[in-house]
């Protein structure tokens, strides 16, 4: 696994709050003394702050970090944060003085009640003193003092080492997709599940922001075991992978738990390399140990669909990988198909699991239901199950935020003022063309007008119901105030899709266009998408048909500046 390489700068211990609040008061009570006074305490202050500085200082010796199995994580605090993605870490700390030092580390996502933390000197230095406090049941701190460079090995308890082999459980759940209320309630259900750890399969957040992905993490901080994941493709939109490198793990790795391997696969890209492929095989059968394999694009769609590779070499190559007779490969699972499906290849369980939270694609009995996977691994193979969770019902609701207030939608009211019908379709960033039935949908110009309008210059912000969401600019909603009428026609919220409305509609309300040629495509998204918005920033006509929308809000143009 790749080692990350981190340097972390003493800095001058501050003073503490009740000095700081003792040199306040000083200074403030001098201002009004006689200048000798003022000269005399502002002495005080400035040898009161040497006094804290210099007893502080030896504290902190700059210190060198390297770590295997996790990450190190910007922190704000005088400590050495980590997240790990490997159930063992290894963690090298190099003091640059002779001297010794000391180091706070805190480390996230690891099984706090079951690991043990070695130290071992390097170049026949004296051990470092390490005293571990458990935060939470997936988080420690450990106080570090010592010299020179230390190893700090953290692994699972010998005891916990002992049951390799031994039956135990894991968890699996795949696209939650911004989808955080459906999360937490997976979350309570896995909680309560005895399992050693979780594996998401993707598609964590709806469109790779920052902000998502910080709202994700807020949201599994509830969670009682570690968790590991692979990236999905909306977790790699705009910058979403850097984030994703950064705060999650690589973008594939391998590590052994009880016995058994578990790997890790990116195919994000609807897809997966040649190297990538390489890089399997070498590690598939090296030690014989059963493996399972986690990816969020399946090889391929089990309905016959094609939620699967782009490419069907791809696609042939690992499912012939993973059932050679020499592979030891008991389990495939993978997520970007929303509901629940259990299949086998040449005796090799292949399993979807796509039902964290986002818009499901079948009816419940054919295995669309919102659920997590529960993996049992004992002497007798593995066995999987779903688990169902309870959503919050759809919200049939439509809040607009205007010049002149917010304004509440019922569905009835959206029902009435629906006035346009039309076949419609788009075009996605694979060029193919999706959603094509028939819509019913209002105006969005006529619901802005009800809450106050938009001018030139605004901005039109539309968010959907798992976080997602677009920026439009005043030439979209009134497309005849430029020449973007015939390509783009009118921009509605759709209240019916094929006859169907919220909440039969799973994806409803949705964000459509009205072209003249019914036919929303990638030129067309180009053409009519304003500089920063659309086009520029994901080029997918798709992208700007904004599915669960829960709120639209008109940004004043003296605002943005």
């Amino acid at each position: 696994m790749p080692a990350v390489k981190k340097e972390v700068r003493s800095r001058l211990c501050p003073l503490s709050s009740s000095s700081n609040g003792a040199a306040c008061a000083a200074w403030a009570t001098a201002r009004s003394r006689p200048p000798a006074l003022v000269f005399i305490l502002a002495m005080t202050v400035l040898l009161a702050g040497m006094f804290f500085n210099l007893s502080c200082a030896p504290r902190q010796a700059a210190v060198e970090v390297e770590t295997e199995g996790a990450l190190l994580i910007p922190s704000q605090e005088e400590e050495i944060r980590l997240r790990a993605y490997h159930p063992e870490v290894e963690l090298v700390l190099t003091w640059e003085d002779e001297d010794s030092g000391s180091a706070a580390v805190v480390v996230e996502n690891i099984a706090a009640d079951s690991i043990e933390v070695k130290v071992t000197p390097v170049a026949g230095q004296d051990a470092a003193s390490c005293k571990v406090k458990k935060e939470s049941p997936t988080e420690l701190t450990l106080a570090v003092k010592g010299s020179g460079t230390q190893r700090l090995e953290l692994k699972p308890s010998s005891a916990a080492a002992a049951s390799a082999g031994k039956p135990f459980q894991f968890a699996v759940v795949g696209d939650s997709q911004g989808r955080n209320e459906v999360l937490a309630q997976i979350i309570e259900k896995v909680n309560s599940s005895d399992v050693d750890f979780l594996i998401c399969l993707g598609d964590l957040v709806a469109s790779g922001g920052d902000d998502e992905y910080r709202v994700f993490q807020e949201t599994m901080a509830a969670l009682n075991c570690p968790y590991y994941t692979v990236p999905g493709n909306h977790d790699v939109k705009g910058d979403g992978v850097d984030y994703y490198r950064s705060n999650l793990g690589p973008e594939y790795y391998y590590f052994d738990y009880s016995g058994c391997r578990f790997f890790f696969l990116d195919s994000s890209s609807l897809g997966i390399d040649d190297a990538q492929l390489a890089w399997l095989e070498g590690n598939l059968n090296d030690e014989e140990l059963p493996g399972f394999v986690f990816l969020h694009v399946p090889p391929v769609d089990p309905r016959g669909n094609d939620h699967a590779f782009l490419a069907p070499n791809q696609a042939q190559a690992l499912i012939e990988l993973v059932t050679a007779p020499t592979s030891t490969v008991q389990a495939v699972f993978s997520g970007h198909i929303h509901m629940f499906l259990h299949s086998e290849i040449s005796g090799v369980q292949f399993v979807v699991s796509g039902g964290g939270g986002a818009s499901l694609y079948a009816s419940a009995d054919e295995g669309g239901f919102h659920h997590f996977a529960l993996c049992k691994l004992t002497s007798d193979g593995l066995t999987v199950e779903p688990v169902k969770v309870e959503v919050p019902p759809h919200p049939e609701e439509l809040v607009i935020n205007g010049a002149e207030g917010d304004i509440i939608f019922s569905q009835d009211e959206l029902d009435e003022m629906a006035v346009l019908k039309k076949e419609l379709c788009f075009q996605n960033q694979l060029g193919n063309f999706k959603g094509k039935g028939v819509y019913r949908g209002v105006p969005v110009r006529d619901l802005l007008e009800k809450a106050g309008g938009m001018e030139p210059g605004d901005t039109l912000m539309v968010y959907a119901l798992d976080g997602y969401s677009q920026e439009f600019a005043y030439e979209n909603v009134y497309p005849e105030s430029c020449d973007w009428a015939e390509r783009q026609g009118e921009m509605a919220l759709a209240v019916e899709y094929n006859g169907k409305s919220v909440p039969e509609w799973p994806e409803g309300y949705r964000i459509v266009f009205f072209p003249d040629d019914g036919v929303y495509d990638n030129k067309d998204c180009k053409f009519t998408s304003a500089p920063g918005q659309g086009w520029h920033l994901y080029q997918s006509a798709g992208g700007r048909w904004v599915k669960t929308v829960i709120r639209l809000e008109v940004v004043p143009c003296q605002s943005q500046e």
